[in-house]
């Protein structure tokens, strides 16, 4: 009766074991693969049983280098935050956001006083009066570095700072000895229409539609409407009666309030129509006069405070029309007496030279600014977030104070950054962790050496990442720090603990690596360290034995067990032999396919040489593929049926549920 139970009872295992041939059916998330009876999941799902859900994926903020320059490869999460595996959901580290912790936050969001854009929409809204508008739409920052594009009369990183009212210094452009004339910005518009209308825009901001025959109080009405120029911003002279005619005219833009180089118009002509023949509609802008005069802060004769936007002006100077008489600007350009001293309680405050008669202008002293160089400044260094200086190229040529991601403390000298930037310019982004770099569990470092310490297919340091000075592509190279973690952690801020990983148990048609070491030597007279995986054994006699070179294998960290043998039996079990010897090396614990050991050798009378005889094809997976991790203790719960091994399928005390339990447990 006890035998025909137990029978019972092994043929219902056994039905079972058929009927479910994959760990929990793949959960309806994957599709059995027969006969190693390992789950091949579907999209979105991972786990040995797809009991797991993937997170978005986006290009790696950091990552250790593929090839040389090859780097910020798609990643979960963006190796900036870590995935919930139940609802496949990024939980982003703080400074970053997006689904896939793809994008950097914009600091305060804007403040409210600004756009939060990537630096691809940042190169397309670039005015285009100012200059030629690059593309940037290829380097791997793209979508990724965001920053804030401030409203008008707001700036700093976050735009909460207010700009102060801007004007000509009232003690240059005068003519005098040493101090040549200044002149306003004259911009020349060429027009050739016989019909429609136009409009101008400048500083982004355009006007309303401006018929083809406008005349000269319609055309400045229209300007001075603009927020970027103002009332009494404008002169216009006219060359004819109206803006446009079929034979073609001409007129100017003399700004009178906005001074110094300013950008071109940019005309828009798609309503213009001709009716003159085949010639064609004309609406261009050009440089007439370039403008010559100072566009300071505070008229560079006051200070700015930029928490309320107002200038404090320097001793005998107040707020002008731009044109040293009192006006309403704000601006402290207006000369109230004669001067004769440069601003500062002492000329200059101690921290700059005094120009004299008839300028009275500080020259600061390094480290120092404002018009009485009492005010310290921070150091400058490459923007994190600005326009691209050419096509795709960005990050090389572009400075800004405390690299555009802190803010200055004028009494010291000093950034103060915003989060996830570090440095004295906050020129680096840092490493992440709550308790520290990596959370104390790795090495902080800079693409550039994360490069060099990733492992090639030999297993060795070998790529280099940014050593092209300029490239634009590797920009980051020096900037940009990620973790490498310690042995034993894992994650992007090496929190989370490394499960053991091994050979799965049922996989079919699998062998152990082998590797051939051949040698000949003369004399017995030579040593040889080998090194695998950077490490490298005690020195070894050319004479050594299967059992010397066995032991010294294996007190590597990077090998666990492996089996030395004499390739041919009838041969002497020594290393090197005058006539030449063979000695195969099978790796018993390091699966898949492997590095190849690597040699130093003396006084050998011929090289000694390594070739892989037979590559190792078993699986190195987390928890054998036959369990899950535990990323919090780093310990595998394993499916029914499977326990601990030796690394070699045997039953041991490696968690790596790498050993099938005999179906006859619990069977009485």
């Amino acid at each position: 009766m006890m035998l025909l139970l137990s029978l019972i009872v092994v043929l219902s295992l056994l039905s079972d074991l058929l009927a479910q041939p994959c760990p929990n059916s793949c959960n309806s998330h994957g599709r059995c693969r027969t006969p190693d009876r390992q789950c091949e999941c579907f999209d979105g799902y991972a786990g040995a049983d797809c009991s797991l859900k993937l997170c978005p994926q986006s290009l790696a903020w950091a990552d250790q280098a593929i090839g040389i320059d090859k780097a910020h490869q798609l990643v979960e999460c963006s190796n900036q935050g870590t995935c919930d595996r139940v609802l496949g959901q990024c939980t982003c580290r703080t400074g970053y956001e997006g689904q896939a912790c793809e994008r950097l936050s914009c600091p305060q969001y804007c403040t409210g006083h600004g756009e939060c854009q990537s630096m691809y929409y940042n190169a397309l809204n670039k005015d285009p009066g100012s200059g030629e508008v690059f593309s940037y739409d290829s380097i791997w920052d793209a979508h990724k570095i965001y920053g804030c594009r401030c409203d008008n009369r707001f700036y700093g990183s976050d735009c909460s700072l207010r700009l102060c009212p801007v004007g000509d210094d009232p003690l240059t452009g005068t003519g005098g000895q040493g101090n040549p004339l200044q002149f306003n910005e004259v911009q020349k518009v060429l027009c050739r229409a016989g019909a429609g209308q136009f409009t101008l825009t400048f500083r982004g901001k355009t006007t309303a539609w401006i018929p083809f025959n406008a005349k000269s109080t319609e055309l400045q009405a229209a300007l001075e409407a603009l927020p970027s120029i103002g009332p009494k911003g404008v002169k216009i002279v006219m060359f004819n009666a109206q803006a446009c005619v079929d034979a073609g005219t001409s007129w100017t833009v003399e700004f009178l309030n906005n001074f110094g180089d300013v950008p071109l118009m940019v005309p828009n002509k798609e309503q213009l129509v001709f009716n003159g023949g085949l010639v064609g509609i004309q609406l261009d802008v050009a440089e007439q006069t370039k403008g010559t005069k100072e566009n300071d802060e505070c008229s560079n004769r006051g200070l700015c405070d930029s928490s309320v936007g107002f200038c404090t002006c320097a001793a005998n100077y107040d707020t002008s029309d731009g044109y040293n008489l009192a006006g309403t600007r704000g601006d402290c350009g207006f000369a109230t007496s004669t001067i004769q001293f440069c601003p500062g309680q002492v000329a200059c405050s101690g921290h700059g030279e005094c120009a004299g008669n008839p300028t009275y202008r500080c020259q600061c002293s390094s480290g120092w600014i404002g018009a009485d160089c009492s005010l310290r400044a921070c150091p400058f260094d490459i923007a994190w977030f600005s326009l691209p200086e050419k096509t795709n190229q960005a990050h090389l040529s572009t400075y800004a104070e405390c690299s555009g991601q802190g803010f200055c403390d004028r009494s010291t000298g000093t950034c103060s950054c915003g989060i996830g930037f570090t440095g004295a310019s906050c020129n680096r982004m840092s490493c992440p962790g709550d308790i520290g770099p990596c959370n104390g569990h790795g090495q902080c470092l800079d693409m550039n050496n994360l490069a060099l310490l990733a492992k090639n297919n030999g297993d060795s340091a070998g790529y280099s990442y940014g050593n092209v000075p300029n490239d634009p592509n590797t920009w980051d190279a020096f900037k940009i720090y990620g973790c490498l973690c310690d042995i034993g952690f894992e994650g992007y801020d090496c929190l989370l603990r490394s499960c053991p990983i091994g050979d799965d148990p049922d996989s079919v048609s699998q062998y152990d690596e082998q590797q051939y070491i051949a040698c000949t030597d003369d004399d017995g007279i030579g040593t040889i360290k080998l090194t695998f995986r950077q490490k490298v054994t005690a020195t070894l006699q050319a004479t050594a034995t299967t059992a010397q070179v066995k032991a010294a294998l294996e007190a590597l960290d990077s090998i666990g067990y492996v089996s030395v043998d004499v390739v041919d039996p009838a041969m002497e079990n020594k290393l090197c032999t005058v006539g030449g010897n063979q000695f195969v090396v099978t790796f018993l614990t390091e699966h898949g396919n492997l590095p190849l050991i690597t040699s130093t050798t003396q006084l050998l009378s011929t090289p000694l040489s390594i070739f892989e005889h037979r590559p190792g094809n078993k699986e190195n997976l987390v928890c054998s593929g036959r369990g899950l991790c535990d990323y919090a203790t780093g310990l595998c719960t394993c499916f029914p049926g499977y326990g601990a091994s030796d690394g070699m399928s045997g039953r041991g005390f490696i968690g790596d549920c790498g050993y099938v339990e005999p179906i006859s447990a619990g069977i009485s």
